[in-house]
């Protein structure tokens, strides 16, 4: 392998997206190092199945119509490794079958899924007014080369937290699309021998040290975890024989988190669980994550206890849209899951290094990666397997979705086919549904496009008017990327005079999927542009065939636009008090090394201070580059910059998200090559997309807001239990291109307890920096992200 070069901000494999006819979730793959003569399950994926894949599901349920459960309904889930191997078979024509096999961790659940396939189940959760649980039991290969010889928090050179890709097998939980309780009461909230969660039986006397570092000391401890809770982790299996600890309910292997998530009156909507470890969130998530709905059915009125009409004038046009959803049920609709994967060169053959955290290096200096290679005590390395790299397979891009049919030529005409838009991120649009329309400048019609970015998830209706055979593409809408100034508001020659640079956001992770990068960058398309034996200009992730019904069948008509109205005042999101508490968050360019850092800060120096029971009214920047998300609740969009809404609909003020980018500010925002300024010593820093977002920080010890023990008290059920006292909780807010939390560009959030304010009045209301810190002052250093990494050879 050639030489590493120089690392810039590395990209997130993009996360779950959803559709409620479909839920769209598109991931990037690891390359897991196996213990020599270990085997894992092998399963082969083609590119493009001759079917759409089925998703399994487990239902979590209580009885209705009594107390809340003293044992809630439970599921067992293990991470496990498993054997891909990818093949493009037929779609890459000529009687070729291009392949690539790596070994990649997955979940895997006893009580639904078939052991030969990736997809892991969706859960549905009709346990709200309850509590549910999940047993995750980590069954991942130990290798301890990444934490030893020192354990995080021996001493000053091993931080409790180490910023950059780490800790590769072990794994915890968390869940989007929940208000729920964050769980951890501190940040060195792990569970591991020591503390009072250990989970070993009383009298054990394992250190950490052997806990970390040998292979010999039994993972199967059980660990309480209450909420979700991301500060804990699971131990990976231990790979020499070892007698295991007795657990109820519990088989034995490797160590395990057992979560229970206790439900107030939450809206239906569809989320998603995934893996979320810091060090190894952006290499486990890609092929281990997984649905999770709260039903409409919950509510005692299903649908029609959700919505009701907007006004006297759309009374009969809402009927007819409940009729609609009525028929299918959010819990039973249609779910598409999108992976891709992400392994490209450049045009001189070397990697590309928004690919590294997923290809790896051979061993040297402090790039010691376990990605490909097994580390030996000695400092050398052995390959795990032969590698070569499939089409630029994508893991870390924004979604433009539209219908189009594909000509005998390979060229695309837009369907007779469009959207409407009824949630994201698991909450409802305000008012529904929303027809989806978008005309950037220079184009001369309206297209009907979803715009979905890592970890958003979509609630639309479709219809296509002719019957006929489509694809569901990527890239064929009426958003690109900005590889060059071409095509951006006000002419090239605008752009050339305002930016310094020229362009703006050309990173691996702002990339739409699909899009055609220009010749002269070298860079191959996806796998997903084959098509037929052709090479389309946009990526395909379905196809749709639209059926004839009857002789002469006629197209229902349209919706109008917001005919509902959604009744979120029922459930804990509108009950605002006041006054509101602002605070400011800038994504930006770390100093020195254009890894991603908030505020000019890096994971775990800086903290959110929130008060629970509080308005939160925070002010984003760079949202553009870096998605947002904030855990335990979704956000409302109070502003947006005119580029987001002035050219799409697709997003509006009162919208709900959990997690915000705006890729197409890309076609307005003048910045540096690098973003927000760069990064460099005293330099300012640039914005042009700033958002402002509103929020309730729950009060975790008290009863759900007004309205909501209503609905609990209409299904059966006493409101969930909560905590007697006040308790202060911690949860984060991150960057949600997922490597970029993995190097630091993530926060804590400290939810404190009213009048246990800190001391220093300045931490209670962040502001976002106008300039990076001049170089020499204490903030321009950044933070040595391979302390224990650069350690990796020495002997235990």
């Amino acid at each position: 392998m050639s030489p590493m070069p120089p690392r810039r901000q590395q990209p997130h494999p993009l996360s779950q997206q959803l559709l409620l006819a479909a839920v769209v979730a598109a991931a990037a793959a690891l390359l897991l190092a196996m213990p020599l003569g270990a085997r894992a399950v092998s399963i082969t994926v083609p590119i493009r199945p001759p079917q759409l894949p089925s998703v399994p599901t487990v239902r979590l349920q209580v009885p209705p119509g009594g107390p809340p459960s003293t044992s809630p309904s439970t599921v067992d889930i293990s991470v496990e490794p498993v054997e891909l191997t990818l093949s493009l078979g037929r779609a890459a024509g000529n009687f070729t079958n291009t392949s690539l096999s790596f070994t990649t961790p997955r979940y895997l659940s006893s009580r639904a899924g078939s052991p030969n396939k990736l997809q892991p189940p969706a859960l549905i959760l009709d346990a709200v007014c309850d509590s549910f649980g999940v047993r995750l039991t980590n069954n991942l290969p130990f290798q301890g080369v990444s934490t030893c010889p020192f354990y995080p928090g021996q001493n000053a050179e091993a931080p409790q937290f180490e910023n950059g890709p780490h800790d590769l097998e072990w794994t915890n939980l968390h869940t989007h699309g929940l208000k729920v309780d964050p769980g951890a009461v501190s940040l060195n909230n792990i569970c591991e021998p020591g503390q009072p969660t250990a989970g070993f039986p009383p009298g054990t006397n394992t250190s950490l040290n052997a806990y970390y570092c040998s292979p010999n000391v039994s993972s199967s401890q059980l660990c309480e975890v209450f909420g979700d809770n991301v500060l804990a982790n699971a131990r990976p299996l231990a790979s020499a024989p070892v007698t295991p600890y007795s657990r109820p309910g519990v088989a034995p292997g490797g160590a395990t988190l057992s979560y229970t998530y206790p439900l107030g009156a939450l809206v239906p909507g569809m989320g998603w669980y995934h893996p979320h470890t810091h060090g190894s969130v952006g290499i486990q998530t890609p092929t281990a994550g997984a649905p999770l709905i709260v039903p409409e059915s919950w509510l005692s009125g299903g649908v029609t206890s959700l919505y009701e009409p907007a006004d006297t004038t759309t009374v009969s046009e809402c009927a007819r849209l409940l009729g609609v959803l009525s028929a299918q049920p959010l819990e039973s609709s249609t779910i598409l899951q999108v992976n891709g994967l992400w392994f490209r060169k450049r045009a001189d053959g070397t990697p590309d290094d928004d690919s590294l955290p997923f290809l790896g290096a051979a061993p040297g200096g402090t790039q010691v990666s376990p990605l490909l290679y097994d580390v030996l005590p000695n400092g050398t390395a052995v390959p795990n397997y032969a590698r070569w790299e499939i089409l630029n397979t994508m893991t870390m891009k924004w979604l433009d979705l539209t219908i189009q049919q594909v000509l005998p030529d390979g060229s695309l005409r837009p369907a007779d086919c469009g959207f409407w838009l009824l949630g994201r991120d698991g909450v409802p649009l305000p008012k529904v549904p929303r027809r989806l329309a978008s005309q950037p400048a220079g184009t001369s019609a309206f297209t009907s496009d979803l715009i979905l970015g890592p970890a958003n998830r979509a609630d639309v209706l479709v219809k296509c008017n002719t019957p006929g055979t489509y694809v569901l593409a990527s890239g064929a809408g009426p958003f690109h990327t900005n590889y060059t100034c071409k095509g951006v508001p006000g002419g090239e020659a605008s752009w050339l005079a305002t930016s310094r640079h020229g362009h703006a956001c050309t990173a691996v992770h702002c990339e739409l999927f699909g899009d055609v990068p220009p010749a002269t960058s070298g860079l191959p398309r996806s796998a997903n542009n084959l098509y037929g034996g052709l090479e389309l200009t946009a990526a395909v992730l379905a196809v749709v065939q639209v059926g004839r019904r009857g002789a002469n069948p006629l197209a229902q008509a349209d919706f109008d636009n917001e005919v509902c109205r959604s009744r979120l005042e029922l459930f804990p999101y509108l009950d605002y008090p006041t006054p509101a508490v602002p605070q400011c968050f800038s994504f930006m360019n770390q100093q020195g090394g254009g890894f991603c850092s908030i505020n000019s800060q890096l994971f775990p120096t800086a903290t959110a201070y929130v008060e629970q029971g509080t308005q939160q009214v925070w002010e984003l920047h760079d949202t553009t580059f870096h998605p947002f998300h904030l855990h335990e609740t979704p956000v409302r969009l109070v502003s947006l910059p005119p580029c987001a809404t002035s050219v799409t609909n697709n997003w509006a003020k009162e919208d709900w998200m959990d997690s915000i980018h705006l890729p197409v500010c890309q076609n307005g925002c003048i910045w540096a090559d690098q973003g927000s300024g760069g990064g460099q010593c005293g330099s300012s820093v640039e914005r042009c997309d700033t958002v402002e977002v509103q929020w309730l920080a729950t009060m975790f010890n008290m009863p759900a807001p007004r309205g909501s023990s209503d609905l609990c008290a209409a299904r059966g059920a006493a409101a969930a239990a909560t905590n007697a006292t006040c308790t202060t909780r911690y949860s984060v807010f991150h960057c949600h291109i997922l490597p970029h939390e993995d190097e630091g560009c993530i926060w804590p959030v400290k939810w404190y307890c009213p009048g246990d304010a800190p001391t220093d009045p300045a931490l209670l209301n962040a502001q976002c920096p106008t300039n990076y810190p001049d170089c020499g002052s204490p903030g321009a250093a950044r933070p040595d992200k391979t302390v224990r990494r650069s350690l990796l050879g020495r002997k235990m």
